[in-house]
């Protein structure tokens, strides 16, 4: 039996997702035309995950020192999540973000009782070990922290951000695997985009599933 590693865990939702996206491409679907209409043709999968393709281009390197103090780090970023939020919610929203955000920062081990704690078990795509595989993989290469959880996201602080187009693209290719709606239902509708907006240089990730 295989070990449930994070590079199989996630190569195997890459080419799992490769796929179905192949498979079913220019099918219909409700609602479909308008979509076409309004935004244009969906891109095809190997256009939405340029450089890559249809195999799994493997885990990102972990980049090269020295870090941030993890602990640290996600304290400061969790903070000024907080700052944001409290900016920008009227008093209608203040519960939520209080469900949105830790009270502190976490360790991935962590998440099975996060999860028991606020009943979400079960919210995500993947089962809880595998979760915590992909989120241990992350704190040993990249020295994340859990700092926000909800039923359909979870955020992490990075403490070794990385600097490089090439470090983000990979990077990216692993969030595509563990959370492609960030990619296919966010801003940036391509991988190229999405490393460069939301990963290269930043401190903080958030992963969202419909």
């Amino acid at each position: 039996m295989h070990e449930r590693t994070a590079d199989r865990i996630l190569g195997e939702s890459w080419e799992r997702y490769a796929q179905e996206e192949i498979a079913h491409a220019g099918e219909g679907h409700p609602g479909r035309d308008e979509v076409v209409e309004t935004f244009g043709e969906p891109a095809r999968f190997e256009e939405v995950v340029f450089p890559f393709g249809t195999q799994w281009p493997g885990l990102a390197a972990a980049p090269a020192g020295p870090w941030a103090d993890a602990g640290q780090l996600a304290e400061r970023a969790l903070a000024g999540l907080m700052e944001q939020a409290d900016d920008e919610a009227d008093d209608d929203d203040e519960g939520e973000r209080e469900m949105a955000l830790l009270e502190r920062a976490y360790r991935g081990a962590d998440l099975p009782a996060l999860a028991e704690e606020r009943g979400l078990e079960g919210c995500w795509p993947f089962d809880m070990a595998e979760m915590c595989t992909v989120l241990r993989s992350w704190e040993e290469r990249f020295g994340i922290r859990l700092i926000g959880l909800e039923d359909d996201r979870v955020t992490v602080s990075v403490a070794a951000p990385v600097t490089t187009m090439a470090e983000a693209e990979a990077i990216a290719a692993e969030h595509f695997a563990f959370a492609p709606d960030n990619i296919t239902q966010g801003w940036d509708e391509t991988l190229g985009a999405y490393a460069a907006n939301q990963i290269l240089g930043k401190q903080v990730w958030s992963f969202w599933w419909d």
